[in-house]
């Protein structure tokens, strides 16, 4: 059973599966909050998401909302073709939010140790914070982890292509790092260097999560951080 656990809940479905609800709960609260620092809530990956495509000329509402659900959708196929089933074990899922619990914790005593925390918590209205650590470990851990650590794991693989799998794997991890740390400070956040080193050995620490663990319980876990931050700070 425990091999078992580590196998599916690692895999894209259960990913998927798992932070489902989050996703839906993020849209909610920034459809209900439209008017009231309904720009400012957004997570940065979420905007990044939407300025790349308004750059093309295409519509730009909900689009990184629309990008997750035919992500889903993919897997879901995937899912069906493969093993043609969609069967879900709920004890899995309570795992896995046990499990994300844990490793959120970890890092928010690795992280609170340095004195500085990934999120910015600058708002006092608590529900506009807590919707943004949800869309936070979504959107982030999508772009930055599903996406961004593939593609440069191909493109290293591509100029080095003598390269073996593990030092590949290095590579992409931590130049994934040093943009995901970097991308917090394309906002109002004056650029330090022990701003940019805490991201940046956060990077590493979610990434080696994501690659071990995969998507969903990585998605969870910033998540949680997030949250355990905003009731640290407010």
């Amino acid at each position: 059973m425990i091999q078992d656990y580590f196998q599916k809940s690692k895999s894209p479905f259960y990913g998927f599966v798992i932070t489902l609800p989050i996703f839906l709960i993020y849209e909610l609260g920034l459809f209900l909050m439209r008017g009231t620092e309904f720009n400012y809530i957004k997570n940065g990956a979420d905007v990044l998401i939407e300025n790349a495509i308004s750059t093309l000329g295409f519509d730009i509402f909900y689009i990184s909302s629309s990008l997750f659900l035919m992500a889903f959708f993919i897997i879901a196929y995937y899912q069906k073709k493969n093993y043609d089933s969609f069967k879900i074990y709920k004890s899995y899922l309570s795992l896995m939010l046990f499990e994300s619990l844990i490793y959120a914790s970890l890092l928010l005593f690795l992280l609170g140790n340095m004195g500085l925390y990934l999120m910015d918590v600058s708002v006092e209205n608590i529900q506009f914070n807590l919707i943004l650590s949800l869309g936070a470990g979504i959107y982030e851990e999508l772009i930055f982890r599903v996406f961004l650590l593939f593609i440069l794991y191909r493109l290293v693989k591509f100029i080095f292509k003598s390269m073996g799998h593990f030092s590949t794997q290095f590579f992409a991890l931590f130049l994934s790092s040093i943009l995901f740390s970097s991308f917090h400070f394309m906002g109002a956040e004056s650029f330090t260097q022990d701003a940019f080193t805490i991201r940046f050995i956060a990077g590493i620490l979610l990434g080696f999560l994501y690659i071990n663990r995969g998507f969903g319980i990585t998605a969870i876990t910033h998540s949680f951080y997030d949250i355990f931050v905003i009731f640290q700070l407010t």
